[in-house]
């Protein structure tokens, strides 16, 4: 399957955010460990710092014990006492940073049994002092264990020492194996980013060149499209005028046929039998029709060929929607349909063209009464002074005509192509309805000259109804 240029844009950016996660994932997580190991080992280098004062308490009591022993001064004394406490914070502070090391637990606990052990012994030689006197306690303590307790203690705290120097050796080496991982996982991770960027900036910009390519091909082709248009366009043009050219030249004779065909008819000629007379009114009506079908043409060639005018002249309205009703009604009478006008009121004067108008109603109450079988047709008249065609609120007087129809109806795929030339609604060989297809695009035409415009609603097998809506004052001069 072909990958569309922004499918590859998606997967390059969603390629690039999974490695940018993974990344920021592994630093996160060697940070973490990084974290947990520099705490590791700040604690064994708290833990050797906490046993060398320790010691150095340890000695310092001896010393003052020692001092005491062989002086009996009480400043020495004092300072003995000082530092047993001294000594207990040690060991706790000592205990709290080494508690939870399972390999320091057994030296600890040895450690706090001699320091209790010399405390014990000491305490008994300050006894002896105040029982039996200087020189008892003073050979009881160069007799006794305190030089040995002193020298265990010592080694306890120099195998604490070791021992926590080989926890900060394996503290450090862990620490600098987290910081090699988490440069080697960014370094990975961002030589991967650095591969998907170049390699997605390649793929897209051999995509781009390729869309260019394709898009002056486009262009090279809307060009050919435009110069084809502009052609047909002036072969349509020049098309519409030589249909005009040549329906004046039609309609000449079809005038000569239709008079000559009347005064014949009329017997001003002479008398005719009734075979005759049949005959001739067959060809005076054959000569209508085709006369009509030349108007159309006509019309819808001047339309397109830019040469029909309309004019812009006052008349009454009523007596226009009144003439072609008059037109219109043999027709309705002879299939038995009803006619009806409803005009609201007095309509007044329309500035326009009435010539062009009556051959829009004309064509439209035609159609009614060509495609209804039975029941009415209805011509309906108003004059609306606040007409608003859009949304911007500018409203207009117009005048608003609507002729509705019990027949066929119309259905919802024909409507969109309904004002189209040559298109009629029922597209059959055997089709009981006349017409060149044109009145509905030239009514069309004839108003948007005219600046209005027609609509239609219709439903299959209840009629329609054509409103058409004119401006009252004609054509605003740009």
């Amino acid at each position: 399957m072909k990958l569309t240029l922004q499918t590859k844009i998606n997967i390059g950016f969603i390629l690039g955010l999974v490695t940018l996660s993974f990344v920021g994932a592994m630093a996160w997580r060697t940070n973490d460990r990084q974290a947990t190991d520099a705490f590791e080992v700040n604690r064994a280098r708290d833990v050797m710092t906490a046993l060398e004062a320790l010691r150095y308490t340890v000695t310092d009591g001896e010393t003052g014990m020692r001092g005491y022993v062989i002086s009996g001064e009480p400043a020495h004394l004092g300072s003995y006492q000082n530092n047993l406490n001294s000594v207990d914070n040690s060991y706790d502070q000592l205990r709290i940073l080494a508690g939870d090391s399972p390999q320091q637990q057994p030296q600890l606990k040895i450690l706090k049994s001699l320091l209790d052990e010399r405390r014990a012994s000491l305490a008994k030689i300050l006894q002896l002092r105040q029982e039996q006197g200087m020189d008892a306690m003073r050979d009881s303590y160069f007799a006794g264990k305190g030089p040995a307790l002193h020298e265990q203690i010592r080694q306890a705290i120099d195998m604490l020492q070791q021992t926590e120097r080989g926890i900060l050796s394996m503290d450090i080496a862990t620490l600098q194996a987290s910081t090699k991982e988490a440069r080697l996982a960014i370094a990975a991770g961002g030589l991967l980013a650095l591969l998907i960027t170049v390699l997605s900036f390649f793929v897209i910009r051999r995509d781009v060149a390729r869309r260019a390519v394709i898009d002056d091909a486009l262009r090279k082709v809307n060009e050919d499209l435009q110069v084809a248009t502009a052609r047909a366009q002036q072969s349509d043009r020049i098309k519409s005028a030589f249909l005009a050219t040549m329906s004046h030249e039609l309609r000449t004779p079809l005038n000569s046929i239709i008079g000559f065909s009347g005064i014949l008819f009329q017997e001003l000629a002479g008398p005719l039998n009734t075979e005759q007379k049949k005959q001739l009114g067959m060809v005076r009506e054959s000569s209508r029709h085709l006369l009509a079908l030349v108007n159309d043409v006509l019309d819808i060639s001047k339309v397109e060929a830019g040469q029909l005018k309309v004019l812009q002249m006052p008349f009454q309205i009523t007596e226009s929607l009144n003439r072609t009703v008059g037109l219109v009604a043999p027709l309705a009478e002879k299939k038995g349909l009803t006619l009806l006008t409803r005009i609201a009121g007095d309509l007044g004067e329309v500035v326009s063209d009435k010539r062009r108008l009556e051959q829009i109603l004309i064509n439209l109450l035609s159609n009614a009464v060509k495609f209804t079988e039975k029941g009415q047709i209805t011509l309906t008249a108003e004059r609306v002074d606040d007409y608003s065609a859009g949304e911007d609120g500018v409203t207009q007087q117009i005048m608003r005509v609507q002729i509705s129809d019990t027949g066929m109806g119309i259905s919802a795929e024909d409507l969109p192509t309904l004002f189209q030339p040559f298109r009629q609604i029922e597209d059959r060989v055997d089709k009981p309805y006349e017409g060149t297809g044109l009145g509905l695009a030239i009514t069309q035409r004839l108003l948007a000259l005219m600046g209005g415009q027609i609509s239609v609603e219709s439903e299959v097998g209840r009629g329609s109804i054509f409103t058409v809506i004119l401006p009252r004052y004609g054509i605003a001069e740009s």
